[in-house]
């Protein structure tokens, strides 16, 4: 043991490679310790499947060579049995720690049971280790300042960034999507799907789903600028409704996650306020017309707005007290008066918001 502890503190941080770099690598997958994480979920979840798709062909032997541990059913103790555990009938097993709260664990003796399973991985000749992670159950910090968890997991496992594809890479991506599916789109619609919907790889896959059954239903096989339009809300406008869709529900980690991603876009605090602005007052109106009885296609021509957009959100109108509605308004009102009266940095008026929508709930002004 004394040694084990010696070899922990003189333990060095792994190098980073890119998403790239781990599929070459693992074209022949081999035993060692991987942290999955960055923004890019699509192809994260990509490499995994492939992982799983080499290493556990056999079902019948998934229960000796593929173990999966989620917030569920995780203990240190348990993910360290997995990764000894010799495999069956295969040269290498695969171990999974998928999704857990990484963020949470706090206590010494959790901490201490993670390094202990991460240093047995990292021993071991017949496991693969694969710590998958989102951005919202894990903080890597920046480069020169990881985060200590970061710290901890890249002494042993090596970290695998998946970052947002250029445009180039991810235009040429999207319009081979279209074409397995016998669609014809050309590069500069495909480069404006990407401007409407951002660069989220998941994303772009459901709205390219969606394109190609439209078109298919219309016996089309050629995609135009219009069809974005009109089956795809824009990025922008989906991330200020879920930012006030979470601000509404008190989900502040949720919030404070999107508006971190809004900040590292360097988006205009002005324009995402005025955007939560006009998403709550539209809510309150469309909360008035189905107080009316109005159907959601005679609410979008009063008051302007898509009918896709108009019944999306009067679904959740139905679900809003009207005074948490006028409530919102309000403190969205003096957020805005305070951005021009105030030396305060702006995002931490946003920020502050969120937490004065808390704030209501708890004192039980909202339903």
């Amino acid at each position: 043991m004394a040694g084990k502890t010696a070899s922990k503190s003189s333990a060095k941080s792994m190098p980073r490679l890119t998403g790239g770099q781990f599929h070459t690598e693992m074209k022949r997958p081999k035993a060692g310790a991987y942290l999955f994480f960055g923004d890019e979920n699509f192809v994260k979840r990509r490499e995994l499947e492939a992982l799983r798709k080499a290493l556990c062909a056999d079902a019948s032997l998934d229960a000796f060579n593929h173990y999966v541990f989620t917030r569920d059913n995780y203990t240190s103790d348990a993910l360290v049995s997995a990764i000894l555990a010799p495999p069956v009938m295969v040269d290498l097993k695969l171990v999974e720690l998928n999704c857990y709260p990484l963020n949470e664990m706090r206590k010494k003796e959790e901490l201490t049971g993670l390094e202990t399973a991460l240093e047995a991985a990292a021993e071991s000749p017949d496991t693969l280790l694969i710590v998958y992670t989102t951005p919202e159950n894990f903080d890597a910090g920046e480069p020169k300042s990881p985060s200590a968890m970061m710290k901890l997991i890249s002494k042993y496992a090596v970290p695998v960034e998946f970052t947002h594809e250029t445009s180039q890479r991810l235009t040429m991506w999207v319009q081979k999507h279209f074409a397995a599916d016998k669609i014809i789109a050309e590069f500069s619609e495909c480069t404006y799907l990407i401007d409407t919907s951002g660069h989220d790889m998941t994303t772009l896959a459901g709205e390219i789903d969606k394109l190609c059954a439209y078109l298919h239903f219309k016996q089309r096989d050629k995609l135009e600028r219009a069809d974005i339009d009109y089956i795809c809300p824009h990025n922008k406008e989906i991330g200020a409704f879920e930012f006030a869709d979470a601000i509404l529900d008190s989900n502040n980690e949720k919030a404070f996650y999107i508006l971190g991603d809004m900040r590292k876009r360097n988006e205009e605090v002005t324009v995402i306020l005025g955007g939560i602005t006009k998403i709550y007052t539209d809510l309150l109106a469309l909360k008035l017309c189905s107080d009316a009885g109005i159907v959601p296609d005679d609410a979008a021509k009063r008051l302007g707005l898509h009918p896709y957009v108009a019944k999306i959100r009067m679904a959740k109108a139905k679900d809003c007290d009207r005074r948490a509605l006028e409530g919102v308004i309000d403190l969205c009102s003096d957020t805005d008066m305070a951005l021009k009266t105030t030396a305060i940095e702006p995002y931490v008026l946003l920020e502050r918001l969120i937490v004065q929508v808390s704030q209501y709930r708890k004192r039980k002004i909202f339903q």
